[in-house]
């Protein structure tokens, strides 16, 4: 592999989230009085924005959004954060990749921060990277390609193609090519092929063996 930095995403490609967003997204739904719609299409909101997926899902106004945002945190902070669990195979996977000395891993999530830090540390995988971004409470880094940006703008000087983005949706694969570097994709998170497909993704696998055959050679 010639990969030598290797950005991840966190949700659908470290770790299943879906049951404490998909509950959370429930509760702010009911907060706002909306029709509850069914959990297939809430699935989509997996990993974007939420603040975009309220406006481009669901039609609200940038003042709703923002409200919805709010009420889903009242849930999702102090309880569906932890409803979540890590792919098996991502841990060994992280520790060997922490064991190669050409190597070095990092967290580029559109999660915010705070948050991206609590389930790294909750998982007791937070040592294994080297840099952790995400989004920002007030909306100034929002997007993947922003938090990409932010992550370039603090590692050592590299050259882009020895640079991997690994996430399982489109704006991920979208937000690394913005920035001049590759994406893979993983098929086991919360995308489809289609949708990687379409966005121009490098490379895809399947599962978790299959990445560590990529990112390991074995």
């Amino acid at each position: 592999m010639t990969y030598k930095k290797i950005f991840f995403d966190l949700d659908g490609t470290l770790s299943d989230s879906k049951e404490g967003i998909i509950k959370s997204l429930y509760y702010a739904i009911d907060k706002m009085g909306l029709e509850k719609p069914t959990e297939a299409f809430l699935q989509s909101f997996v990993g974007p924005p939420l603040w975009d997926s309220f406006i481009n899902n669901l039609g609200l106004s940038d003042k709703d959004a923002t409200t919805m945002v709010g009420y889903f945190r009242e849930r999702f902070i102090p309880l569906g954060i932890y409803e979540n669990t890590l792919y098996e195979g991502i841990k060994p996977l992280l520790q060997r990749l922490d064991q190669k000395p050409d190597v070095e891993i990092y967290i580029a999530t559109a999660k915010p921060e705070p948050s991206a830090i609590t389930v790294l540390d909750y998982f007791k995988i937070k040592p294994y990277f080297k840099e952790i971004k995400g989004a920002t409470f007030d909306g100034s880094i929002s997007t993947k390609s922003q938090v990409i940006t932010s992550l370039l703008d603090v590692i050592k000087p590299v050259g882009k193609n020895e640079i991997l983005m690994i996430g399982d949706r489109d704006h991920d694969v979208i937000g690394a090519h913005e920035n001049g570097i590759d994406c893979l994709g993983v098929l086991y998170g919360y995308g489809s092929p289609a949708e990687l497909e379409a966005a121009n993704v490098d490379h895809m696998v399947k599962d978790v063996s299959e990445l560590s055959s990529f990112l390991l050679g074995d």
